[in-house]
């Protein structure tokens, strides 16, 4: 495993947020406009905001401006947390001195928004190395030791260059080719199934599809999911999530990025998929902002049983990267394991657990 140094220093970006933040003589932007955006201006005053490459508008407290106003001199601080390679490269090639907010974040040491699943990767790296050791060494090809190395060295040094090569690429999700058996007449459990996305993707891939339970706890989410899929009478949607028991757990809708386990208001009724899937199932798929752990224990019953292909989402908490691992093979240790990264920034990694009788 090959990995950088958590004291990792970038010294031309380290020298660009200081430039950023102390020289008066330079002119400095940021582009973007979310929460991250907010959190410098309470440190740093800048000359105008940039929303994109092309759009132009004004608002009450800022002058929003375009890229093409610009000066080649100037400073970008950019918040992308989308598309942030193509934001960067797009910079790069057009001649800016540009940084990111995670770097701006390194470097600054002022006391901003977390940017969003990264901010307790440091602190556990630190004191589990060894596990994320035994996560690599479990993986079952090259393909999977690289993505294991790029992604976690952009988690140590903030640099998106160790990203370079990853795209934004929802379609492939959970139906890689390289790894993925065809499955005839699949059984496939959706767990955080959104606006039936991902089924959308079940039917594309398994047109012969026997079963679709799309598991989804946002009842308008579940509203979208129904008029776009209702016609099929196999799909069954379930406004619910999944979890380790069956039990009212509590949101907040206000916060971008909250999990449905955490503190709220809003309440929302989870249950076990080995509560809610009596019949054989082929592949399991978990993409529920953090819950995938406990959503393990609920379903051990089911992998059991039937050694499912399972695809989780490991991107939530630093921990999911070696304790998702432990706790599937501990249910059932027949599966080689794999790791692909289907995005640009820090989202959507996932880890698969193909049942080595089912193995491309």
């Amino acid at each position: 495993m090959n990995l950088e140094s958590l004291e990792y220093v970038n010294e031309k970006e380290r020298e660009l947020v200081d430039s950023f933040i102390n020289n008066n003589s330079i002119k400095k932007y940021i582009l973007g406009i979310n929460k991250l955006t907010k959190s410098v201006l309470k440190f740093v005053e800048v000359d105008g905001i940039i929303d994109d490459f092309t759009r132009v508008q004004k608002s009450r407290k800022k002058e929003i401006l375009s890229i093409d106003e610009i000066q080649k001199e100037s400073i970008i601080l950019w918040v992308s947390t989308g598309s942030p390679l193509e934001v960067k490269n797009r910079l790069d090639e057009m001649g800016f001195k540009n940084i990111s907010y995670l770097a701006f974040c390194r470097y600054s040491k002022f006391d901003l928004e977390p940017h969003p699943f990264i901010e307790d990767f440091a602190e556990d790296f630190k004191h589990n190395s060894e596990r994320y050791q035994f996560t690599f060494n479990l993986l079952n090809d090259a393909k999977s030791k690289e993505t294991f190395q790029k992604v976690l060295n952009f988690k140590i040094t903030s640099n998106y260059d160790f990203m370079q090569g990853f795209t934004n690429n929802h379609t492939g999700q959970y139906f890689d080719k390289e790894i993925i058996p065809k499955i005839q007449k699949i059984r496939f459990v959706d767990g955080g199934g959104y606006v039936g996305d991902t089924a959308t993707e079940v039917i594309k891939n398994y047109p012969d599809f026997e079963k679709i339970y799309l598991i989804e706890p946002i009842p308008e989410n579940i509203r979208i999911a129904k008029r776009e899929l209702g016609e099929y009478e196999n799909i069954k949607f379930l406004t619910c999530g999944v979890s380790d028991k069956k039990e009212t757990l509590y949101f907040n809708e206000e916060k971008s990025f909250s999990s449905i386990y955490g503190k709220g208001t809003q309440s929302v009724e989870v249950d076990t998929i080995d509560n809610i899937v009596k019949e054989r199932v082929d592949y399991i798929k978990l993409d529920i902002e953090g819950a995938e752990q406990d959503a393990i224990d609920g379903a051990s019953q089911t992998i059991k049983r039937y050694k499912p292909i399972l695809a989780i989402c490991i991107y939530h908490k630093a921990e999911d990267w070696y304790k998702i691992p432990q706790k599937v093979l501990a249910i059932e240790k027949d599966y080689n394991v794999y790791l692909r990264h289907y995005m640009e920034g820090i989202f959507e990694s996932v880890m698969y657990f193909i049942p080595k009788r089912k193995s491309t």
